[in-house]
């Protein structure tokens, strides 16, 4: 009867454990698989956060940097050939290369500097975050873990992730003019710089490289004329691109 007794109990002991460690095994299997999708949701959001701000980031220093040390040495007359008819209407418009190459080169010059002061952090302008700082030659974006739920009430709760950002490859820069009708035979020129180039963006669990595109208005002016109607109101131009690489 007691022997009978002790192999009941030693069968119920072992049923009793194989039942623990199941239950373990699916609680930490439940665990590893909740993590796993919590990070990949943070992951993605971190990355979608920092697409944003880096892009809102380097318009607005692009914009200022241009804008004080280019914009208002810009000279549409020298570097816009224009060419009309007898009536006064514009027919073409070209470039003359010596100077949109001078004016392109200086942009790229001016980017490529600035690019780098903001990586390394060597500017202080208003409209940069506190969440950013600067860490081993890299631009850090700091993102609360909160921002990985869906409810705003959790955004600025919780430890912040460090999201590093990183400017690679070259600055491309090419001019591009438009001519619009403005009023009685009048026209608008306005020239616009195009600048593209690279940023990597690494979180801890990603690292994604991204291609950063403007278009900023450098100057404008009036001139006498107008756009024939065959043009459709607008006249554009753009000129060769220009490359320099992102030390």
């Amino acid at each position: 009867m007691r022997n009978s007794f002790k192999s009941k109990h030693k069968y119920n002991s072992k049923f009793l454990s194989k039942i623990i460690l199941l239950t373990i095994i699916l609680i930490g299997g439940f665990t590893v698989f909740l993590l796993a999708r919590f990070t990949n949701k943070i992951s993605n959001t971190l990355m979608q956060i920092s697409k944003s701000e880096i892009t809102r980031i380097t318009y607005e220093f692009i914009v200022e940097r241009l804008d004080s040390s280019l914009f208002n040495k810009a000279n549409l007359e020298d570097i816009l050939v224009l060419e009309e008819n007898e009536a006064g209407e514009i027919l073409y418009v070209d470039f003359d290369l010596e100077q949109a190459y001078s004016v392109l080169g200086q942009a790229s010059d001016i980017l490529t500097n600035a690019l780098g002061e903001l990586e390394s952090g060597q500017v202080s302008v208003l409209y940069l975050d506190e969440e950013l700082s600067h860490e081993l030659g890299s631009m850090v974006l700091n993102i609360p873990i909160g921002n990985g739920f869906d409810n705003a009430y959790f955004y600025n709760l919780g430890p912040k992730i460090p999201v590093r950002i990183n400017f690679v490859g070259s600055v491309l820069t090419n001019l591009k003019t438009e001519i619009t009708d403005y009023g009685f035979n009048n026209a608008l020129v306005e020239m616009f710089i195009y600048i593209e180039f690279k940023t990597q963006i690494i979180s801890p669990a990603q690292v994604e490289e991204i291609t950063l595109k403007y278009d900023a208005v450098i100057a404008s002016m009036m001139v006498e004329g107008s756009v024939p109607k065959f043009y459709g109101g607008t006249i554009e131009k753009e000129s060769s691109i220009y490359s320099q690489n992102i030390e």
